[in-house]
């Protein structure tokens, strides 16, 4: 068996948090959009999410005074590609996800978007 490869050489990585439109309700909806829209091409995993309307989001977008009613989804994004996602995120193009934050720790961009660690069941 191979030894763990350390913490300095893995891959480094970015979360992104995303406002997501009303119009996606679940992660199999997210998963489509994502791989019908420009992102396709990039390895971009799903961390967390929280459709509109539900419990989290709607805190969230308390603490973020915002008046549209909107989901939100963490998604991590290889550090080499990060700079071409987040310019196809802000560009809007072909899809209604938005950029709020990003980061290095993912406690970071939960903490910036207001939205709870998931329980681990």
């Amino acid at each position: 068996m191979a030894a763990k490869v350390s913490k300095a050489k893995r891959p480094k990585r970015r979360w992104v948090g995303i406002a997501l439109p009303p119009s996606i309700q679940s992660r199999e909806d997210l998963t489509s959009l994502l791989e019908r829209s420009p992102l396709e091409s990039y390895r971009i995993k799903l961390y967390d999410y929280h459709s509109s309307g539900s419990e989290a989001a709607l805190a969230a977008c308390s603490i973020q005074k915002r008046v549209d009613e909107v989901g939100f989804a963490i998604i991590c994004v290889l550090l080499s590609q990060y700079e071409e996602v987040r310019n196809i995120l802000d560009s809007g193009d072909g899809h209604d996800l938005i950029s709020i934050t990003s980061s290095g720790k993912i406690r970071l961009v939960r903490e910036r978007l207001g939205i709870p660690k998931p329980s681990r069941r």
